[in-house]
């Protein structure tokens, strides 16, 4: 196989076979990830070959956010560095010696792979690094680099997104920096246009979507989804035009269609190509038909569809830069009767302190780093925008994802928020915004 054939298209792989991988193409792995270079070819890395299923569980959920594919992958390697031998007086910011040897074994072991035909997934996501010193016995003085999964694929991802040579690359000297997206975690702070490609592409790099993980604050098996879905089933009829609004990774939107007998009724609309492509891919996994997609091409929302009698809308509005402009679009979609069924986060005693401090930390420091920017509202903020916009209450309650004492501090700082569900009605057109 040509290097440029596996570097284009080897992908991660987060489904894998329960087949064993073969001592000899692990070990021609290992080989291939100890030619890479290392600083002053020290070689300093260390591999811990993990097979059974009892630590991969630990490793799991112990370090890793319980990321299951590390469980189902037949057989993982974790990646340890000698920092303590790294030079280390060098005035300015440390040179990473040990996590740049690292990387470059790592990516060799990945093409090398798949040029064997074996799947792989490089895995940054560990929570609590020195818990797999402690896990596999390894020595404090050793740092945990990532882990890298592998067996035989499962699944055959499509290629994401990458962005434009053009846009990255300079000649002698800087040339002005263009922004990949804003740094920050409030969405009024970001253009539609950036806030589309980061979905895209953190809807990529979340993974698969399933029972109990659609990438959104609620699993399928949760309190609030399955609301939501009850709700939805008593304002369905088969011969009613259903549209969601920005499905996101298709967790919600797979509900929709299981309960729905006419799919081709069922319109989805998306901000971005690459939002679509991931919800297609997910919606196989579930063996559910496709909706009909709607894909925004302006910079602002524009949703290019009329006569609908149904709207869901689950916690979008408080992620859009101008949420009025969403509930007109919603607005003049909706026949005049037509029900949305809309889901939002409230408030939480740390939203408030943000506002009132103008706090607003880096996408990546916040607890929305994976599903982007959020602005939470108050009740009445809610019920405001939508009333000036032609709609009144049909019946609207909060939720509580669970009411144990335990639950009660998070629910109060908003890392839990309390859900506010609504059925609204379209009264009234409203005159262009």
């Amino acid at each position: 196989m040509e290097i440029f054939e596996a570097i284009f298209n080897r992908r991660s792989i987060r489904k894998f076979k329960p087949d064993p991988v073969p001592e000899d193409i692990l070990y021609k792995i290992l080989d291939a990830g100890r030619w890479a270079p290392s600083a002053c070819n020290r070689q300093l890395w260390e591999f811990v070959i993990v097979k059974e299923h009892k630590t991969k569980k630990r490793i799991a959920n112990e370090a890793c956010f319980g990321q299951k594919f590390l469980i189902e992958a037949p057989c993982i390697i974790v990646v340890f560095y000698d920092d303590r031998k790294e030079r280390r007086e060098e005035v300015g910011p440390r040179k990473h010696d040990s996590i740049q040897s690292a990387a470059a074994a790592i990516q060799n072991m990945l093409l090398s792979a798949y040029s064997m035909g074996i799947g792989s997934l490089w895995v940054c996501g560990i929570k609590k690094m020195l818990k797999l010193n402690d896990i596999l016995s390894a020595p404090r003085f050793l740092r945990p680099i990532a882990i890298v999964a592998f067996g035989y694929p499962k699944q055959k991802p499509l290629p994401p997104a990458r962005r434009p040579l053009e846009s990255f690359i300079h000649f002698e000297k800087f040339r002005k920096l263009k922004e990949t997206y804003p740094d920050s975690s409030f969405p009024q702070d970001w253009k539609l246009s950036e806030l589309a490609v980061f979905r895209s592409k953190i809807c990529w790099f979340g993974g698969v979507i399933g029972p109990d993980s659609i990438l959104e604050k609620c699993s399928m098996d949760s309190k609030i989804y399955n609301k939501l879905m009850d709700r939805y089933k008593t304002l369905y009829r088969s011969d009613f035009r259903v549209l969601d609004i920005m499905p996101y990774a298709g967790g919600f939107l797979a509900g929709i269609l299981r309960l729905s007998k006419n799919p081709k009724n069922i319109y989805a609309f998306e901000l971005h190509e690459g939002s679509i492509r991931f919800i297609k891919e997910n919606l196989k996994i579930f063996k559910l038909p496709e909706p009909n997609f709607i894909l925004n091409n302006e910079d602002h929302i524009l949703i290019s569809i009329k006569n609908v009698d149904i709207v869901t809308c689950f916690f979008r509005l408080e992620r859009v830069p101008q949420p009025e402009s969403l509930i007109y679009e919603m607005n003049k979609s909706l026949n005049i009767g037509g029900r949305i069924l809309f889901a939002s986060e409230l408030m939480g005693f740390i939203d408030y302190i943000k506002v009132l401090f103008k706090l607003n930390p880096n996408i990546h420091r916040s607890p929305n780093w994976n599903i982007g920017p959020i602005k939470r509202m108050t009740k009445t903020k809610v019920n405001k925008l939508f009333k000036e916009r032609g709609f009144k209450i049909i019946s609207q309650q909060t939720i509580k994802e669970n009411i144990l004492r335990k639950r009660f501090i998070k629910q109060i700082l908003g890392v839990e928020p309390i859900v506010l569900l609504t059925i609204w009605e379209k009264v009234r057109e409203i005159e262009e915004e």
